[in-house]
Protein backbone atom coordinates (compact mmCIF):
# COMPACT_ATOMS: atom_id res chain seq x y z
CA UNK A 1 0.00 0.00 0.00
CA UNK A 2 2.77 2.24 0.95
CA UNK A 3 3.98 2.14 -3.01
CA UNK A 4 0.93 2.80 -4.64
CA UNK A 5 0.31 6.12 -1.96
CA UNK A 6 4.04 6.86 -3.19
CA UNK A 7 3.01 6.38 -6.89
CA UNK A 8 -0.36 8.20 -6.51
CA UNK A 9 1.55 11.06 -4.89
CA UNK A 10 4.32 11.52 -7.33
CA UNK A 11 1.63 11.49 -10.39
CA UNK A 12 -0.64 13.85 -8.78
CA UNK A 13 2.19 16.43 -7.97
CA UNK A 14 2.90 15.82 -11.77
CA UNK A 15 -0.86 16.64 -12.65
CA UNK A 16 -1.03 19.63 -10.19
CA UNK A 17 1.71 21.43 -11.34
CA UNK A 18 0.13 23.29 -14.19
CA UNK A 19 -3.09 24.61 -12.28
CA UNK A 20 -2.78 26.30 -8.78
CA UNK A 21 -5.69 27.46 -6.40
CA UNK A 22 -4.74 30.44 -5.21
CA UNK A 23 -6.48 32.52 -1.86
CA UNK A 24 -7.45 36.10 -2.01
CA UNK A 25 -5.54 39.09 -1.83
CA UNK A 26 -6.25 42.71 -1.35
CA UNK A 27 -5.64 45.77 -3.40
CA UNK A 28 -4.29 48.69 -2.23
CA UNK A 29 -7.92 49.90 -1.57
CA UNK A 30 -8.87 47.40 0.40
CA UNK A 31 -10.74 45.52 -2.10
CA UNK A 32 -10.93 41.74 -1.86
CA UNK A 33 -9.91 39.96 -4.94
CA UNK A 34 -10.73 36.36 -5.65
CA UNK A 35 -9.98 33.64 -7.85
CA UNK A 36 -12.78 35.31 -10.54
CA UNK A 37 -9.60 38.10 -11.11
CA UNK A 38 -6.55 36.00 -10.53
CA UNK A 39 -3.23 36.46 -13.03
CA UNK A 40 -1.59 33.19 -13.87
CA UNK A 41 0.64 31.50 -16.56
CA UNK A 42 -2.39 29.26 -17.42
CA UNK A 43 -4.91 31.93 -16.14
CA UNK A 44 -6.81 35.35 -16.54
CA UNK A 45 -10.10 35.31 -14.49
CA UNK A 46 -12.27 32.46 -15.91
CA UNK A 47 -10.18 32.62 -18.94
CA UNK A 48 -8.15 29.45 -19.29
CA UNK A 49 -5.30 28.59 -21.77
CA UNK A 50 -6.14 26.61 -24.56
CA UNK A 51 -9.87 28.08 -24.53
CA UNK A 52 -11.61 29.10 -27.68
CA UNK A 53 -13.45 31.87 -28.68
CA UNK A 54 -16.59 30.22 -28.47
CA UNK A 55 -16.08 28.90 -25.07
CA UNK A 56 -14.85 32.45 -24.15
CA UNK A 57 -18.35 33.42 -24.76
CA UNK A 58 -19.71 30.81 -22.73
CA UNK A 59 -17.37 31.33 -19.64
CA UNK A 60 -18.67 35.33 -19.63
CA UNK A 61 -21.59 35.31 -21.64
CA UNK A 62 -22.36 35.95 -25.33
CA UNK A 63 -23.98 39.51 -23.63
CA UNK A 64 -20.74 40.54 -22.58
CA UNK A 65 -18.31 39.31 -25.27
CA UNK A 66 -17.89 41.82 -28.18
CA UNK A 67 -15.78 41.43 -31.14
CA UNK A 68 -14.79 44.88 -32.16
CA UNK A 69 -12.14 44.91 -34.70
CA UNK A 70 -10.14 42.61 -37.32
CA UNK A 71 -6.82 43.76 -38.60
CA UNK A 72 -3.57 42.47 -40.32
CA UNK A 73 -0.10 42.62 -39.39
CA UNK A 74 0.75 43.74 -43.10
CA UNK A 75 -1.05 43.62 -45.90
CA UNK A 76 0.87 39.97 -47.17
CA UNK A 77 -2.15 37.79 -47.26
CA UNK A 78 0.34 35.32 -45.76
CA UNK A 79 0.19 36.62 -42.14
CA UNK A 80 -2.77 35.57 -39.93
CA UNK A 81 -5.31 37.99 -38.99
CA UNK A 82 -5.87 38.74 -35.42
CA UNK A 83 -9.30 38.79 -34.16
CA UNK A 84 -9.87 41.05 -30.84
CA UNK A 85 -12.70 39.88 -28.26
CA UNK A 86 -13.71 42.51 -25.80
CA UNK A 87 -15.24 41.31 -22.51
CA UNK A 88 -17.35 43.28 -20.31
CA UNK A 89 -18.71 42.43 -16.70
CA UNK A 90 -22.13 43.02 -16.03
CA UNK A 91 -21.33 47.11 -15.31
CA UNK A 92 -20.37 47.05 -18.67
CA UNK A 93 -16.70 47.63 -16.95
CA UNK A 94 -13.84 46.07 -19.90
CA UNK A 95 -11.78 43.60 -17.97
CA UNK A 96 -9.86 42.59 -20.94
CA UNK A 97 -9.45 42.00 -24.43
CA UNK A 98 -8.61 38.23 -25.95
CA UNK A 99 -6.79 38.01 -29.34
CA UNK A 100 -7.07 34.90 -31.90
CA UNK A 101 -4.60 34.29 -34.53
CA UNK A 102 -5.82 32.65 -37.61
CA UNK A 103 -9.53 32.99 -38.81
CA UNK A 104 -12.00 34.75 -37.52
CA UNK A 105 -13.64 30.97 -36.14
CA UNK A 106 -14.30 30.77 -33.13
CA UNK A 107 -12.51 27.17 -33.21
CA UNK A 108 -9.28 29.24 -32.81
CA UNK A 109 -7.55 29.64 -29.74
CA UNK A 110 -6.70 32.63 -27.63
CA UNK A 111 -3.21 33.54 -27.82
CA UNK A 112 -2.51 36.68 -25.56
CA UNK A 113 -4.68 38.88 -23.31
CA UNK A 114 -4.29 42.58 -22.61
CA UNK A 115 -5.83 43.27 -19.03
CA UNK A 116 -7.71 46.42 -18.91
CA UNK A 117 -9.21 45.84 -15.17
CA UNK A 118 -7.08 46.56 -12.25
CA UNK A 119 -8.94 43.68 -10.12
CA UNK A 120 -6.99 41.35 -11.67
CA UNK A 121 -3.96 40.24 -9.85
CA UNK A 122 -0.78 38.04 -9.57
CA UNK A 123 -0.48 36.00 -7.00
CA UNK A 124 2.31 38.78 -6.29
CA UNK A 125 -0.79 41.28 -5.60
CA UNK A 126 1.18 42.70 -8.94
CA UNK A 127 -1.97 43.95 -11.58
CA UNK A 128 -2.18 46.87 -14.08
CA UNK A 129 -2.04 49.92 -11.66
CA UNK A 130 0.94 48.74 -10.05
CA UNK A 131 3.87 50.91 -9.51
CA UNK A 132 7.38 49.43 -11.07
CA UNK A 133 9.07 49.34 -8.01
CA UNK A 134 6.33 47.04 -6.63
CA UNK A 135 6.67 44.71 -9.37
CA UNK A 136 10.33 44.61 -9.02
CA UNK A 137 10.11 44.09 -4.90
CA UNK A 138 7.80 41.00 -6.32
CA UNK A 139 10.03 39.67 -8.71
CA UNK A 140 13.44 38.48 -8.56
CA UNK A 141 14.06 37.19 -12.16
CA UNK A 142 13.16 40.30 -14.27
CA UNK A 143 14.00 41.06 -18.45
CA UNK A 144 13.59 43.78 -19.81
CA UNK A 145 13.22 43.87 -23.56
CA UNK A 146 13.64 46.51 -26.15
CA UNK A 147 11.87 46.17 -29.57
CA UNK A 148 11.48 48.37 -32.36
CA UNK A 149 10.59 51.36 -30.50
CA UNK A 150 8.77 49.93 -27.26
CA UNK A 151 10.19 48.46 -23.69
CA UNK A 152 8.26 45.75 -21.73
CA UNK A 153 9.14 44.01 -18.68
CA UNK A 154 9.05 40.48 -18.98
CA UNK A 155 7.73 38.40 -15.83
CA UNK A 156 8.25 34.98 -16.17
CA UNK A 157 5.86 33.43 -13.82
CA UNK A 158 2.73 34.97 -15.53
CA UNK A 159 4.24 34.54 -18.78
CA UNK A 160 3.32 38.24 -19.11
CA UNK A 161 4.86 41.73 -20.42
CA UNK A 162 4.29 45.48 -18.61
CA UNK A 163 4.54 47.80 -20.99
CA UNK A 164 6.32 50.98 -19.86
CA UNK A 165 7.46 54.56 -21.40
CA UNK A 166 11.02 54.38 -22.65
CA UNK A 167 11.69 57.62 -21.61
CA UNK A 168 11.91 56.39 -17.99
CA UNK A 169 14.66 53.52 -19.11
CA UNK A 170 18.20 54.94 -18.95
CA UNK A 171 20.40 53.49 -21.65
CA UNK A 172 17.26 53.18 -24.33
CA UNK A 173 18.18 52.70 -27.48
CA UNK A 174 15.78 52.25 -30.20
CA UNK A 175 18.28 51.55 -32.97
CA UNK A 176 19.21 48.31 -31.03
CA UNK A 177 17.40 44.83 -30.33
CA UNK A 178 18.70 43.74 -27.04
CA UNK A 179 17.78 43.22 -23.50
CA UNK A 180 18.37 46.37 -20.48
CA UNK A 181 18.85 45.80 -16.49
CA UNK A 182 16.19 45.92 -14.68
CA UNK A 183 18.06 48.98 -12.35
CA UNK A 184 17.86 50.41 -15.85
CA UNK A 185 13.99 51.12 -15.40
CA UNK A 186 13.43 54.34 -13.01
CA UNK A 187 10.61 53.50 -10.47
CA UNK A 188 9.01 56.30 -11.65
CA UNK A 189 7.56 54.39 -14.25
CA UNK A 190 3.86 53.45 -14.50
CA UNK A 191 2.71 50.66 -16.28
CA UNK A 192 0.82 51.44 -19.95
CA UNK A 193 -0.33 47.74 -20.58
CA UNK A 194 -0.14 44.82 -18.57
CA UNK A 195 -0.57 41.67 -21.30
CA UNK A 196 -0.42 37.83 -20.91
CA UNK A 197 1.17 35.88 -23.98
CA UNK A 198 -0.53 32.18 -24.37
CA UNK A 199 1.42 31.47 -28.17
CA UNK A 200 1.12 28.20 -29.03
CA UNK A 201 4.93 28.03 -29.50
CA UNK A 202 6.27 26.14 -26.58
CA UNK A 203 9.66 25.93 -24.79
CA UNK A 204 11.79 23.00 -25.89
CA UNK A 205 11.75 20.04 -23.39
CA UNK A 206 15.69 20.73 -22.67
CA UNK A 207 16.15 24.47 -22.71
CA UNK A 208 16.60 25.59 -19.33
CA UNK A 209 13.38 27.86 -19.16
CA UNK A 210 11.39 25.21 -19.42
CA UNK A 211 12.80 23.26 -16.25
CA UNK A 212 12.93 26.72 -14.68
CA UNK A 213 9.09 26.97 -15.44
CA UNK A 214 8.52 23.76 -14.08
CA UNK A 215 10.04 23.71 -11.22
CA UNK A 216 8.65 27.19 -10.16
CA UNK A 217 5.16 25.52 -11.12
CA UNK A 218 6.06 22.24 -8.46
CA UNK A 219 7.10 24.57 -5.92
CA UNK A 220 4.11 26.67 -6.12
CA UNK A 221 1.80 23.71 -5.92
CA UNK A 222 3.96 21.88 -3.21
CA UNK A 223 3.33 24.72 -0.65
CA UNK A 224 -0.41 25.24 -1.87
CA UNK A 225 -1.50 21.84 -2.56
CA UNK A 226 0.55 19.46 -1.45
CA UNK A 227 0.22 20.02 2.52
CA UNK A 228 -3.99 19.58 1.52
CA UNK A 229 -3.31 16.03 -0.33
CA UNK A 230 -1.32 14.95 2.27
CA UNK A 231 -4.18 15.89 4.70
CA UNK A 232 -6.30 13.69 2.69
CA UNK A 233 -4.01 10.70 2.41
CA UNK A 234 -2.91 10.75 6.31
CA UNK A 235 -6.87 10.56 7.13
CA UNK A 236 -7.86 8.02 4.25
CA UNK A 237 -4.90 5.76 6.14
CA UNK A 238 -6.32 6.83 8.88
CA UNK A 239 -10.07 5.61 8.33
CA UNK A 240 -8.64 2.42 6.51
CA UNK A 241 -6.91 1.88 9.74
CA UNK A 242 -10.00 2.46 12.08
CA UNK A 243 -12.22 -0.10 9.94
CA UNK A 244 -9.60 -3.01 10.48
CA UNK A 245 -10.18 -1.70 14.36
CA UNK A 246 -13.70 -1.51 14.33
CA UNK A 247 -13.92 -4.86 12.78
CA UNK A 248 -11.38 -6.36 14.48
CA UNK A 249 -13.40 -5.25 17.86
CA UNK A 250 -17.29 -5.31 16.70
CA UNK A 251 -15.91 -9.44 15.77
CA UNK A 252 -14.67 -9.50 19.17
CA UNK A 253 -17.49 -8.04 21.14
CA UNK A 254 -19.53 -10.83 18.87
CA UNK A 255 -17.34 -14.12 19.52
CA UNK A 256 -18.14 -12.95 23.41
CA UNK A 257 -21.59 -12.84 23.24
CA UNK A 258 -21.85 -16.05 21.27
CA UNK A 259 -19.64 -17.68 23.92
CA UNK A 260 -21.60 -16.43 26.89
CA UNK A 261 -24.72 -17.26 24.97
CA UNK A 262 -25.40 -21.58 25.91
CA UNK A 263 -28.13 -21.78 23.44
CA UNK A 264 -25.30 -20.67 20.86
CA UNK A 265 -22.34 -23.26 18.99
CA UNK A 266 -19.81 -20.88 19.36
CA UNK A 267 -17.28 -22.71 16.87
CA UNK A 268 -20.62 -22.41 14.40
CA UNK A 269 -20.71 -18.72 15.46
CA UNK A 270 -17.50 -18.03 15.38
CA UNK A 271 -17.47 -19.64 11.43
CA UNK A 272 -20.27 -16.78 10.79
CA UNK A 273 -18.51 -14.03 12.10
CA UNK A 274 -15.26 -14.73 10.59
CA UNK A 275 -17.26 -14.76 6.66
CA UNK A 276 -19.08 -11.71 7.60
CA UNK A 277 -16.43 -9.73 8.69
CA UNK A 278 -13.87 -10.82 6.02
CA UNK A 279 -16.77 -9.54 3.61
CA UNK A 280 -17.42 -6.53 5.16
CA UNK A 281 -13.84 -5.48 5.47
CA UNK A 282 -13.55 -6.22 1.49
CA UNK A 283 -16.66 -4.11 0.91
CA UNK A 284 -15.03 -1.21 3.17
CA UNK A 285 -11.75 -1.24 1.70
CA UNK A 286 -13.63 -0.55 -2.06
CA UNK A 287 -15.81 2.18 -0.89
CA UNK A 288 -12.97 3.98 0.92
CA UNK A 289 -10.50 3.92 -2.05
CA UNK A 290 -13.08 4.77 -5.02
CA UNK A 291 -13.64 8.17 -2.12
CA UNK A 292 -10.37 8.58 -1.99
CA UNK A 293 -9.15 8.82 -5.82
CA UNK A 294 -12.61 10.82 -6.80
CA UNK A 295 -11.21 13.55 -3.78
CA UNK A 296 -8.09 13.91 -4.87
CA UNK A 297 -9.01 13.72 -8.51
CA UNK A 298 -11.25 16.70 -7.41
CA UNK A 299 -8.21 18.43 -5.44
CA UNK A 300 -5.90 18.57 -8.13
CA UNK A 301 -8.94 20.27 -10.36
CA UNK A 302 -10.06 17.28 -12.85
CA UNK A 303 -13.83 17.28 -12.71
CA UNK A 304 -14.69 14.27 -11.89
CA UNK A 305 -18.38 14.57 -13.17
CA UNK A 306 -17.86 13.20 -16.66
CA UNK A 307 -16.11 10.39 -14.83
CA UNK A 308 -19.10 9.49 -13.01
CA UNK A 309 -21.15 9.75 -15.99
CA UNK A 310 -18.81 7.49 -17.83
CA UNK A 311 -18.85 4.92 -14.87
CA UNK A 312 -22.77 4.72 -15.09
CA UNK A 313 -22.77 4.41 -18.59
CA UNK A 314 -19.69 2.04 -18.72
CA UNK A 315 -21.47 0.02 -15.76
CA UNK A 316 -24.51 -0.25 -17.47
CA UNK A 317 -22.67 -1.39 -20.86
CA UNK A 318 -20.79 -3.81 -18.28
CA UNK A 319 -24.09 -5.07 -17.03
CA UNK A 320 -25.03 -5.97 -20.20
CA UNK A 321 -22.00 -7.50 -21.15
CA UNK A 322 -21.42 -9.73 -17.90
CA UNK A 323 -24.04 -11.13 -16.63
CA UNK A 324 -22.25 -14.35 -15.77
CA UNK A 325 -20.55 -11.59 -13.51
CA UNK A 326 -23.41 -10.27 -12.57
CA UNK A 327 -25.07 -14.03 -11.57
CA UNK A 328 -22.02 -14.81 -9.56
CA UNK A 329 -22.25 -11.43 -7.50
CA UNK A 330 -25.64 -12.05 -7.01
CA UNK A 331 -25.55 -15.59 -6.20
CA UNK A 332 -22.94 -15.19 -3.53
CA UNK A 333 -24.93 -12.30 -1.94
CA UNK A 334 -27.49 -15.09 -1.50
CA UNK A 335 -25.08 -17.64 -0.29
CA UNK A 336 -24.07 -15.34 2.43
CA UNK A 337 -27.55 -13.86 3.46
CA UNK A 338 -28.95 -17.28 3.92
CA UNK A 339 -26.15 -18.58 5.51
CA UNK A 340 -25.39 -21.15 3.49
CA UNK A 341 -21.89 -21.93 3.98
CA UNK A 342 -19.42 -20.11 6.28
CA UNK A 343 -15.35 -20.28 6.14
CA UNK A 344 -13.97 -23.55 7.69
CA UNK A 345 -17.22 -25.82 6.36
CA UNK A 346 -16.61 -29.24 5.78
CA UNK A 347 -18.77 -29.21 2.06
CA UNK A 348 -19.24 -30.96 -1.25
CA UNK A 349 -19.82 -28.38 -4.53
CA UNK A 350 -20.26 -29.75 -7.83
CA UNK A 351 -18.90 -33.27 -6.02
CA UNK A 352 -16.08 -32.04 -5.14
CA UNK A 353 -15.16 -32.24 -1.30
CA UNK A 354 -13.35 -30.21 0.77
CA UNK A 355 -12.55 -27.48 3.43
CA UNK A 356 -14.35 -24.01 2.73
CA UNK A 357 -11.14 -21.70 2.91
CA UNK A 358 -12.61 -18.43 1.34
CA UNK A 359 -15.56 -17.15 0.66
CA UNK A 360 -16.19 -14.17 -1.86
CA UNK A 361 -19.00 -12.21 -3.90
CA UNK A 362 -17.72 -14.24 -6.72
CA UNK A 363 -16.37 -17.31 -6.10
CA UNK A 364 -15.62 -19.98 -3.48
CA UNK A 365 -12.61 -21.61 -2.75
CA UNK A 366 -12.38 -25.20 -1.65
CA UNK A 367 -9.36 -27.64 -0.60
CA UNK A 368 -9.35 -31.04 -0.54
CA UNK A 369 -7.92 -33.60 1.35
CA UNK A 370 -4.40 -33.91 -1.23
CA UNK A 371 -4.10 -30.10 -1.03
CA UNK A 372 -5.70 -28.75 -4.24
CA UNK A 373 -7.28 -26.06 -4.34
CA UNK A 374 -10.54 -25.55 -6.13
CA UNK A 375 -12.10 -22.56 -7.16
CA UNK A 376 -15.75 -22.19 -7.89
CA UNK A 377 -17.80 -19.38 -9.56
CA UNK A 378 -21.00 -18.80 -7.36
CA UNK A 379 -23.29 -18.71 -10.04
CA UNK A 380 -21.99 -21.64 -11.58
CA UNK A 381 -22.80 -23.95 -8.48
CA UNK A 382 -25.02 -26.38 -9.57
CA UNK A 383 -25.17 -28.82 -6.04
CA UNK A 384 -24.03 -27.60 -2.55
CA UNK A 385 -23.77 -30.14 0.28
CA UNK A 386 -22.45 -28.26 4.00
CA UNK A 387 -21.17 -31.71 6.05
CA UNK A 388 -20.66 -29.32 9.33
CA UNK A 389 -23.68 -27.04 9.18
CA UNK A 390 -24.70 -26.71 12.61
CA UNK A 391 -23.86 -30.39 13.60
CA UNK A 392 -22.42 -33.68 11.81
CA UNK A 393 -23.36 -37.49 12.14
CA UNK A 394 -21.59 -40.53 10.81
CA UNK A 395 -22.75 -43.31 9.94
CA UNK A 396 -20.91 -46.98 10.68
CA UNK A 397 -21.20 -50.30 9.27
CA UNK A 398 -20.06 -53.31 11.51
CA UNK A 399 -19.80 -56.71 10.14
CA UNK A 400 -20.13 -59.74 12.72
CA UNK A 401 -19.70 -63.72 12.17
CA UNK A 402 -23.06 -64.92 11.19
CA UNK A 403 -22.72 -67.57 14.69
CA UNK A 404 -22.54 -64.76 16.61
CA UNK A 405 -25.85 -63.57 18.58
CA UNK A 406 -27.05 -60.34 17.29
CA UNK A 407 -28.51 -59.12 20.60
CA UNK A 408 -25.32 -59.24 22.31
CA UNK A 409 -23.45 -57.98 20.22
CA UNK A 410 -25.76 -54.67 19.59
CA UNK A 411 -25.49 -54.54 23.46
CA UNK A 412 -21.76 -54.89 23.32
CA UNK A 413 -21.38 -51.65 20.87
CA UNK A 414 -24.33 -49.88 22.83
CA UNK A 415 -21.79 -50.34 26.02
CA UNK A 416 -18.83 -49.15 24.15
CA UNK A 417 -20.42 -45.95 22.85
CA UNK A 418 -21.67 -45.23 26.12
CA UNK A 419 -18.01 -45.47 27.60
CA UNK A 420 -16.80 -43.46 25.06
CA UNK A 421 -19.53 -41.12 25.75
CA UNK A 422 -17.99 -40.70 29.36
CA UNK A 423 -14.91 -40.31 28.26
CA UNK A 424 -13.98 -36.50 28.40
CA UNK A 425 -11.18 -36.67 25.95
CA UNK A 426 -14.06 -37.86 23.38
CA UNK A 427 -17.32 -37.11 24.77
CA UNK A 428 -17.18 -33.35 24.39
CA UNK A 429 -17.65 -33.77 20.48
CA UNK A 430 -20.65 -36.00 21.02
CA UNK A 431 -23.65 -34.55 20.53
CA UNK A 432 -25.41 -38.24 21.95
CA UNK A 433 -24.49 -42.06 22.74
CA UNK A 434 -23.74 -44.65 19.57
CA UNK A 435 -27.21 -45.08 18.59
CA UNK A 436 -27.14 -48.66 17.28
CA UNK A 437 -29.74 -49.00 14.76
CA UNK A 438 -29.58 -52.65 14.25
CA UNK A 439 -29.34 -55.27 11.82
CA UNK A 440 -28.82 -53.96 7.99
CA UNK A 441 -27.53 -56.45 6.06
CA UNK A 442 -26.81 -60.24 4.92
CA UNK A 443 -23.52 -60.01 3.27
CA UNK A 444 -21.67 -62.71 1.65
CA UNK A 445 -19.52 -63.83 4.50
CA UNK A 446 -20.78 -61.42 7.85
CA UNK A 447 -24.08 -59.69 8.97
CA UNK A 448 -24.20 -55.57 9.29
CA UNK A 449 -25.49 -54.02 12.19
CA UNK A 450 -25.74 -49.71 11.47
CA UNK A 451 -24.58 -47.20 13.86
CA UNK A 452 -25.19 -43.78 14.02
CA UNK A 453 -23.46 -40.63 15.90
CA UNK A 454 -23.78 -37.02 16.37
CA UNK A 455 -21.27 -34.77 16.68
CA UNK A 456 -19.94 -31.03 16.74
CA UNK A 457 -18.87 -30.04 13.36
CA UNK A 458 -15.75 -31.64 11.87
CA UNK A 459 -15.07 -34.25 14.52
CA UNK A 460 -17.12 -37.09 12.91
CA UNK A 461 -14.41 -38.57 11.49
CA UNK A 462 -12.25 -38.52 14.32
CA UNK A 463 -15.15 -40.02 16.47
CA UNK A 464 -15.80 -42.66 13.95
CA UNK A 465 -11.98 -43.66 14.45
CA UNK A 466 -11.92 -43.92 17.90
CA UNK A 467 -15.26 -45.93 18.01
CA UNK A 468 -14.17 -48.54 15.86
CA UNK A 469 -10.84 -48.94 17.55
CA UNK A 470 -12.37 -49.45 21.01
CA UNK A 471 -14.76 -51.73 18.83
CA UNK A 472 -12.43 -53.82 17.34
CA UNK A 473 -10.45 -54.69 21.20
CA UNK A 474 -13.66 -55.63 22.64
CA UNK A 475 -14.33 -57.87 20.37
CA UNK A 476 -11.52 -59.57 20.41
CA UNK A 477 -11.88 -59.78 24.22
CA UNK A 478 -15.41 -61.12 24.40
CA UNK A 479 -14.47 -63.93 21.20
CA UNK A 480 -17.27 -62.19 19.52
CA UNK A 481 -15.65 -62.88 15.82
CA UNK A 482 -15.61 -60.18 12.50
CA UNK A 483 -16.02 -62.68 9.59
CA UNK A 484 -13.22 -62.83 6.46
CA UNK A 485 -13.77 -64.76 3.82
CA UNK A 486 -14.39 -68.53 4.13
CA UNK A 487 -14.73 -71.23 2.06
CA UNK A 488 -16.74 -74.71 2.74
CA UNK A 489 -15.87 -77.72 0.92
CA UNK A 490 -17.92 -80.79 1.01
CA UNK A 491 -16.11 -84.29 0.68
CA UNK A 492 -18.23 -88.16 -0.13
CA UNK A 493 -21.11 -89.11 2.09
CA UNK A 494 -20.15 -86.04 4.30
CA UNK A 495 -23.14 -84.01 5.26
CA UNK A 496 -21.51 -81.17 7.34
CA UNK A 497 -19.42 -79.09 5.22
CA UNK A 498 -15.63 -78.41 6.20
CA UNK A 499 -15.01 -74.43 6.33
CA UNK A 500 -11.59 -73.61 5.26
CA UNK A 501 -9.26 -70.39 5.94
CA UNK A 502 -8.17 -69.70 2.41
CA UNK A 503 -6.13 -67.17 3.85
CA UNK A 504 -4.25 -69.77 5.36
CA UNK A 505 -4.48 -73.55 3.86
CA UNK A 506 -1.82 -75.10 6.21
CA UNK A 507 -4.28 -74.73 8.91
CA UNK A 508 -6.70 -77.83 6.63
CA UNK A 509 -7.97 -80.85 8.59
CA UNK A 510 -5.63 -84.07 7.69
CA UNK A 511 -8.21 -85.70 5.66
CA UNK A 512 -8.02 -82.45 3.58
CA UNK A 513 -3.81 -83.04 3.42
CA UNK A 514 -4.01 -85.92 0.77
CA UNK A 515 -1.48 -85.75 -2.03
CA UNK A 516 -2.03 -87.38 -5.67
CA UNK A 517 0.54 -88.17 -7.83
CA UNK A 518 -0.20 -86.91 -11.23
CA UNK A 519 0.53 -89.61 -14.21
CA UNK A 520 1.58 -87.05 -17.12
CA UNK A 521 0.45 -89.79 -19.63
CA UNK A 522 -3.16 -89.61 -17.64
CA UNK A 523 -2.89 -85.70 -18.28
CA UNK A 524 -2.56 -86.13 -22.04
CA UNK A 525 -5.57 -89.02 -22.43
CA UNK A 526 -7.79 -86.16 -20.54
CA UNK A 527 -7.92 -88.88 -17.18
Amino acid sequence: MKKLLFILLILFTLIGCGDVIEKPYVTDNGDTIGRAYLITDSRVGHLRRGMTASSLRKAYGEQYVKQLQTRRESSNDTIPKKVEFYVYDQSNKLLFIAETSGSEKNSDEIDLVKIKDPRFRTTENIGINSSIEQVKKAYDNLNVIQDEGTVAIYIPPVDGYIKINPRYVNGYNPEFIADIPIDSVSNKARPLSFTISWYSHEVGLFSGGFWKDLIRKAVTWMVTQLPVILIIIAVFIALLRGQEILIRRVRKIAINRATKDASVDTAEALKRIDTLSGIVHGVGKILLWTIFILIILSKVNINIGPILASAGIVGLAVGFGAQELVRDFISGFFILLEDQLRTGDYAIINGTTGLVEKIELRTITLRDLSGVVHIFQNGKIDTLSNMTKEWSAIVMLIGVAYKENIDYVMQVMTDVGKEMKADPEFGEYMLDIVEVLGLDEFADSSIVIKAMVKTKPMHQWRIKREYQLRLKKTFDEKGIEIPFPHLSLYTGEATKPMPINIHNMDNRPEEMKVKKEIDPESMKQGK
